[in-house]
């Protein structure tokens, strides 16, 4: 059993280190406000007025990776993100309190629920013990994977699962969001999808009495994969055949190319992206699960909590500041243009990976090692290393998905839907590991006038 970390916890300063650090605190209510959202960025003597400490102790802070930095064109001074300051801030406020804990604990603080699924490492989640990353190389396919989240076993041989008919309600429900532009809206799709499933299989009490939360799993997986068609090139759902693995069937509702590289390229990324601890997908199937829903409304809540623009919507804002600038210096110059306006890069620097994001390194790989190469893509990687090496910025998964779902030439709608379908994974084995924890998910809310 590990806990769920969403980040180390820093040491705050002792006394006598920085005596401004232990002095002139308001009332906790004042204390809990977050940072004015004026931009992703402050200047240094903002976040060392918040934090009440010295520079010395903000270049620590930065060091050791608890606060990311970065450089401005022709100026000395940096700038620091606003979030990890404002959680920074929100940690040395522990000293005030239990009710000080609670608070940060809910934006990247203190480990709030036991778990036996995932942990986070500096090398990528691990899942049951066995780093992602290593699953993806010792070649087990999504299926397996699914199965060591779930029972925390890893299948010796691939498993082939079932595929059930499909019902005729769901088949004429999917028939009429055709003409609802599912395209665009794929996450509030496959919620819809989720919930009918549900629905075709008795009441809620009925559901959980029946204990069947693997097989409803599977086909829950199976119906996504068709839902894919509805951004492929039929634009409909495409219900999965007979004896195809979820690999099959999903190349086929893309209409991909089914090369060995690009198959390999999709079981990468739905392996890597399968499981991320407590996001707020999780957490939302977690606390309809703690309040005794079905399988099938604990998936929906996830999609639509992964549907927003902080999560699923961040794709596109990664689609959209890479479409528009072509050439590696245009790309820098764009970058140095929002890091000057106090905006964030779309797609670069990971709370939990200040060191890189592993997953998006395994990812952008696999699309550097490809045969072909394009002038987009050239341009865009020598953007990513002048990023890395004048800035300090390292891509996340969400630019290394957006940069692998082009390279197999996929619309963009692809990356945020094989997310969701790769989350399913880890939401399902979240769901029952809460189901067996038997415990509501009920915080407090601080009131403020």
């Amino acid at each position: 059993m590990t806990t769920i970390s969403f980040s180390s916890v820093p040491p705050l300063p002792e006394r006598g280190e920085d005596a401004s650090a232990n002095a002139g605190y308001a009332s906790i209510a004042t204390q809990e406000k977050d940072l004015p959202s004026l931009g992703d960025y402050i200047g240094a003597a903002e976040a060392m007025a918040v934090l009440k400490v010295r520079p010395q102790t903000l270049y620590a802070y930065v060091s050791r990776g608890w606060i990311c930095s970065v450089a401005q064109p022709g100026q000395k001074e940096k700038l620091y993100r606003r979030i990890d300051v404002d959680r920074l801030r929100k940690r040395s406020q522990a000293r005030s309190g239990h009710g000080a804990v609670a608070a940060s604990a809910m934006d990247w603080g203190e480990p709030i629920l036991a778990t036996s699924i995932t942990e986070i490492t500096p090398q990528g989640p691990r899942y049951r013990g066995r780093l992602a990353a290593d699953l993806v190389n010792s070649g087990e396919s999504f299926e397996a994977v699914a199965e060591l989240l779930w029972t925390g076993q890893l299948p010796p041989e691939p498993p082939r699962w079932s595929v059930r008919r499909q019902e005729t309600a769901l088949l004429a429900l999917t028939q009429a969001m055709s003409t609802s532009n599912p395209r665009s809206n794929v996450l509030e799709v496959f919620a819809i999808v989720v919930l009918m499933l549900g629905l075709n299989q008795g009441s809620t009490e009925q559901r959980l009495a029946r204990n069947s939360t693997l097989s409803a799993a599977r086909e829950i997986i199976q119906a996504m994969v068709s839902c894919c068609g509805f951004i492929g090139p039929t634009q409909c759902y495409r219900p999965m055949q007979r004896g195809e693995t979820i690999l099959e069937a999903l190349t086929r509702s893309l209409g991909m190319v089914a090369t060995a590289e690009n198959i390999d390229a999709l079981r990468a990324l739905l392996i890597l992206l399968a499981d991320h601890e407590l996001p707020p997908g999780t957490l939302s199937a977690r606390i309809v699960a703690s309040a005794g829903g079905s399988l099938q409304s604990c998936l929906a809540s996830a999609f639509c909590a992964t549907s927003g623009i902080e999560v699923g919507r961040m794709y596109e804002r990664v689609q959209d500041f890479l479409g528009h600038w072509k050439s590696r210096a245009a790309l820098m110059r764009r970058a140095h243009e929002r890091l000057s306006q106090g905006l964030d890069v779309p797609g670069f620097h990971h709370p939990l990976y200040p060191d890189g994001d592993p997953r998006a390194a395994q990812l952008l790989d696999m699309v550097r090692g490809r045969r072909t190469q394009t002038r987009e893509s050239r341009a865009i990687f020598g953007f990513l290393d002048e990023m890395r090496t004048r800035l300090g910025q390292h891509p996340r998964q969400e630019l290394a998905l957006v940069m692998l779902t082009r390279a197999i030439e996929l619309p963009a709608q692809a990356a945020p839907a094989l997310f969701a379908l790769a989350r399913l994974a880890g939401w399902v084995a979240h769901v029952r590991e809460q189901h067996a924890n038997g415990s509501l998910l009920r915080p407090r809310a601080k009131f403020v006038p």
